[in-house]
């Protein structure tokens, strides 16, 4: 029994040619179609995270709360510093300000609620790298070490004292583990002082309206 011969447009080049081509687009859409929706997951998932903090550190009352569109960006020491604003009867009663510093196992990113004077209303770590069971303590859900700067600011609290208490300081080391509670005082107090540089601006309600160009160029001016 003789074997069918296949149709000649099959035994073309270009035939392959165009059909591989054809499944490599449709690959090629399906992942870029799965890869979009994989990021509008993630930016909202970020973004709750993002809001529960803010609500953790200010007077928030909810994530859904959060005033994530009032931002304003300001340039302290070199870094960037992103702010949310929270207002109450038309003032800015309170932000929430990013600050970093490197610790143990890599950057430790915290966000600060700060008041209209200058006073610590709560600290949490939102990203680390730190180690699990020993560095992690600076975590809220883990102990409540970061509640040490509740109440802090620069004027209750002396330049030298903003250290851990093997540095001269006032706060608390982690047994064996001295460089990651060390690097989260410094992000805290480095909140304090970008809000003392910046503080008119902070405050002022017209500057979360502004869009993030401007208020980055205006920090670059100031």
């Amino acid at each position: 029994m003789s074997t069918p011969e296949r149709p000649t447009y099959q035994q073309r080049t270009a035939y392959h040619v165009t059909l591989l081509g054809m499944v490599a687009l449709i690959s090629s859409t399906a992942l870029v179609i799965a890869d979009l929706q994989t990021r509008e997951q993630i930016e909202a998932q970020r973004e709750r995270q993002l809001g529960e903090r803010i609500a953790q550190v200010t007077p928030v009352r909810t994530a859904a709360d959060a005033p994530l569109e009032r931002t304003v960006s300001v340039r302290h020491d070199g870094r960037e510093h992103t702010a949310w604003q929270y207002l109450e009867d038309g003032e800015v009663a309170a932000v929430a300000l990013e600050s970093q510093a490197q610790g143990y196992g890599g950057t430790i990113r915290v966000i600060v609620g700060i008041d209209r004077d200058g006073e610590v209303l709560a600290a949490r770590v939102t990203e680390h790298q730190e180690t699990p069971g020993l560095g992690d303590d600076i975590e809220a859900e883990r102990s409540d070490w970061i509640d040490a700067f509740e109440g802090r600011s620069l004027g209750n609290t002396a330049e030298d004292d903003w250290a851990v208490e093997k540095d001269g300081g006032e706060f608390d080391q982690f047994t064996g583990a001295t460089i990651t509670p060390r690097a989260v005082v410094a992000a805290v107090h480095t909140a304090l002082l970008a809000f003392n540089a910046h503080q008119g601006r902070l405050l002022d309600p017209r500057a979360g309206q502004r869009t993030a160009e401007d208020a980055t160029e205006e920090a670059d001016d100031g």
